[in-house]
């Protein structure tokens, strides 16, 4: 009885929550108290996400990180969310300079229908109160709505005095944001001003929500804040509040205006023009829809729409330079040449001087007439007033070599040559070059500006001649010299390319990156780099290849702490760098912590994982490795490198067959002279040597002379008993640039053919051929030099030659042990053969002076 009523009125069982179920509700986020939160504290390697002060802060600690943290409770479809972002306070301390984004330098934002990290639709709103949305499929974002300028609600008089001021009027760091999501369509409002309805059916799959954070280049940190947040996920409210804010609700004419420009920014021509007939069917349109309109319909190819909008512009405001522009552009595209004339004649000369974009219409008019001349100063006269397009520049230059005033062309073709390099427009810049070569092929920045381009597009044999000849006429350009030093590295001539990174760095000595290649070529080399580096640390302290640097100078010299210090700054400025992580990894791993980073090297990537498995066999801890490899190969199964490294492991586990099978799988992608080598180790452990040679020489007919491959044949021939075969590849060692493998060689040849004796005191040695035949008695007829044995002792078998041996000569004329007192014998065949040898070449010279 008691038992029935405890259960009766005891506490309801909480059903066990599903956190992939499909829910309508009502949800409002109460983050005072995280357990009922739902979002969860979390950490990662550049941002952390925490509770703190009734709020859901996102710390990002570096520049262009986008993170997010995940609400792990329920999926939703269709909802109407709304959401209160705060951005940190003093927001221009956090920018290192001024020159940010137009869109600002941190964003808030809100994912939904996340179904995983790669795929999710993602809203961001950015301190500047700019708002875009993109459907994000397998990492790539594609763009819903550009970014969109909102505007502020105006403070409106309160009639309740009980009523609030809504945050975002009491700060510009708040923003509200409402997005309802409804089938395919997902409407944004900010701070309760509508921004777009946007159509997209990319993902249509029920997900989960996410608060997410973005910072940009200028931004090194952000904390920003997630102050409120609710979710309205039943299908009847969504519904009423879709049609409430989409049908009911004023729209302003400026948020129509705006959305019109992004549509025609984006490309999205229909959508635009779509927006301003909203507005047109409520008033008549106004000058700057009209211009839109045009410019909507002349994008589309629509010449006749488009100029009876801008002739309906023009009559609104006749002195519209504007408007004049597109007419005067409408024309060159008809190919109206005599009503662009007559155009241009009726407007403000000064209206044309001033304007890039009428200036070079007027030298296309003049060039079409056969006015070269003027033509070319039309058009560059373009090119001085926006200095950033090089085709102007081309344009001149082409008229003024049509015009035979070869100096001024090559002066502007020079100019556009520089401009096209620099914004990587190769196919200009290589009909630019054709040409400044055919007007003054003479041109002393010839062979500069063609080595520059040639390096650029990666033809380095054509590049390195002309870089040649650019140093060989001692140019000022301190780029040629460097990218000539390049070249000269990846020779292999360190020493001359120093001496060309110096001529650089004295012709520009406050550029950074001079300072680091100087620095890193000398590191390479293995001298000293310490004044060079820091030098490039003060140069270019935002350069994270030269703290990366840095750290593996440290990490050389033994010093653990200043190398992890060194790498945290090149990880928080280059963080998606694989090379930089990697050695960061190897940095904890000699200071014993390779087990907390190896996460970091996890996930879906191949190479990392591969660069993990290297780690972990520069451990040795093997078996862990070959885990780490299989995952690689797993992902990548026809890769070389990992085959290979994986085959080289198997090797040093005495898995012989099974590296046999993966280095017969890298064989099949690619080879290289590793490969061959590997090949060769695996046959010489199971004994087969002559395909070891086989392999071997194979590898050098691919990769002709190559030291490595050269001194493991020397080592098959060594073990084989080719001792001749084995001296004869010392001298094609030496030819190879490795004289120190070429004397390991002689010296293991030589221990491989001879014994070797000493004198036990002074340790002189001597050599004896190993196949000497057996020594009879020795009979002495001349007195042996002191630098011969003088015999070995029978009782603890030491050699003494006969200048050590005569400090312990006996009473009884005898050469006696130093430590046993014995006398000496001529017992080792080896001594024997030593003296016998002298003797007989004594014995020779004698009878010849007789």
């Amino acid at each position: 009885m008691f038992g029935f009523l405890k259960r009766l009125f005891g506490k309801n069982s909480q059903l066990p929550v599903d956190p992939e179920e499909i829910v309508e509700e009502f949800w409002l986020a109460d983050f005072a108290r995280s357990k009922t939160a739902r979002f969860c504290e979390e950490s990662g390697d550049s941002y952390t996400a925490s509770f703190s002060d009734n709020s859901l802060q996102l710390h990002l600690k570096r520049r262009n990180l986008f993170a997010w943290t995940v609400n792990p409770r329920y999926r939703y479809r269709d909802f109407v969310l709304e959401a209160l972002f705060e951005f940190p306070e003093n927001r221009s301390e956090n920018s290192a300079d001024t020159t940010d984004t137009a869109a600002g330098t941190a964003a808030a934002g809100i994912l939904f229908r996340l179904i995983s990290d790669s795929i999710f639709y993602s809203v961001q709103i950015s301190d500047r109160g700019f708002i875009r949305l993109d459907a994000v499929v397998n990492n790539t974002p594609l763009p819903v709505l550009g970014w969109t300028e909102t505007e502020r609600s105006s403070r409106q008089p309160l009639t309740d005095k009980n009523e609030e001021i809504p945050p975002y009027l009491e700060s510009d760091r708040v923003y509200s944001l409402r997005i309802i999501a409804h089938d395919t369509s997902i409407t944004l409002i900010v701070n309760d001003v509508w921004v777009a309805e946007c159509s997209d059916d990319t993902i249509q799959a029920p997900g989960k929500l996410a608060f997410a954070a973005q910072t940009w280049d200028s931004c090194p940190q952000a904390t920003i804040s997630l102050n409120a947040l609710s979710v309205e996920s039943r299908s009847m409210e969504v519904e009423t509040l879709y049609t409430r804010w989409n049908q009911y609700l004023h729209i302003p004419e400026q948020a129509r205006i705006r959305l019109a420009e992004t549509w025609y920014a984006m490309g999205q021509y229909v959508p635009a023009f779509l927006e301003l007939r909203k507005i047109w069917k409520k008033r008549q349109p106004q000058h700057d829809e009209l211009l839109l309109a045009g410019q909507i319909h002349l994008a589309q190819r629509l010449y006749q729409s488009a100029g009876d909008f801008f002739n309906k512009a023009l009559e609104q405001n006749p002195a519209s330079p504007e408007v004049h522009a597109e007419i005067a552009g409408l024309y060159y595209l008809e190919n109206r040449w005599g009503d662009l004339e007559k155009h241009l004649e009726t407007m403000d000369r000064h209206v044309i001087q001033e304007s890039a974009f009428l200036s070079s219409l007027e030298g296309h008019l003049l060039a079409w007439k056969g006015d070269h001349s003027s033509a070319a100063q039309a058009y560059y006269r373009a090119g001085t007033i926006n200095r950033g397009q090089g085709l102007f520049f081309f344009n001149a230059g082409k008229e003024w070599h049509l015009a035979d005033e070869n100096t001024k062309a090559a002066k502007a073709l020079k100019e556009a040559a520089h401009l096209f390099l620099n914004n990587g427009e190769y196919d200009d810049l290589d009909q630019c070059l054709a040409l400044l070569a055919e007007t003054k092929k003479d041109d002393p920045e010839l062979p500069a500006l063609t080595g520059k381009y040639l390096y650029a597009t990666g033809d380095m044999e054509k590049a390195r001649d002309q870089l040649a000849e650019a140093v060989r006429k001692r140019t000022k350009d301190s780029a040629v010299w460097y990218l000539h030093a390049m070249i000269l590295q990846s020779d292999g001539m360190t020493d001359k390319a120093v001496k060309a990174v110096e001529k650089a760095i004295q012709l520009e000595p406050e550029y950074g990156l001079y300072r680091f290649r100087l620095a890193e070529m000398k590191f390479n080399a293995g001298a000293s780099c310490t004044d060079e580096l820091q030098i490039a640390l003060e140069k270019d302290p935002d350069n994270g290849w030269v703290h990366n640097l840095a750290a593996l100078v440290s990490l050389r010299d033994g010093d653990t702490d200043g190398a992890l210090r060194a790498i945290t700054r090149a990880r928080s400025i280059l963080p998606r760098e694989l090379p930089v992580l990697i050695n960061y990894a190897e940095i904890e791993r000699r200071r014993g912590n390779l087990d907390s980073v190896l996460p970091l090297l996890s996930g879906e990537d191949p190479e990392t994982l591969h660069a993990a498995a290297n780690l972990l066999v520069e451990d040795e801890r093997l078996d862990e490795a070959d885990e780490w490899y299989r995952r690689a190969l797993h992902r990548r199964p026809h890769d070389p490198e990992i085959l290979t490294d994986c085959a080289a492991n198997c090797l040093e586990r005495d898995l012989i067959n099974e590296a046999d099978d993966l280095l017969a799988r890298a064989f099949e992608g690619a080879s290289n002279e590793r490969m061959y080598q590997l090949v060769s180790v695996l046959a010489g452990k199971k004994g087969e040597y002559a395909r070891a040679e086989v392999a071997l020489l194979q590898g050098l007919q691919e990769f002709p002379e190559n030291p490595t491959l050269l001194y493991e044949l020397s080592g098959v021939y060594l073990v084989t008993g080719k001792l001749d075969k084995a001296r004869s590849l010392a001298e094609r060692l030496v030819k190879a640039g490795r004289t120190d493998k070429a004397e390991a060689l002689l010296k293991e040849i030589q221990d491989a053919g001879t014994n070797k004796i000493h004198c036990s005191v002074c340790g002189r040695e001597w050599r004896v051929p190993r196949d000497i035949p057996p020594q009879g008695s020795l009979r002495l007829r001349a007195q042996p030099p002191d630098d011969l044995p003088a015999g070995t002792c029978p009782e603890c078998r030491k050699t003494y030659c006969i200048a050590c041996a005569k400090e312990h000569l006996g009473d009884d004329g005898r050469f006696r042990c130093r430590d046993c007192g014995v006398p000496l014998k001529l017992v080792d065949q080896n001594v024997l053969w030593l003296l016998d040898t002298w003797h007989k070449e004594a014995l020779k010279k004698i009878t010849e002076n007789d």
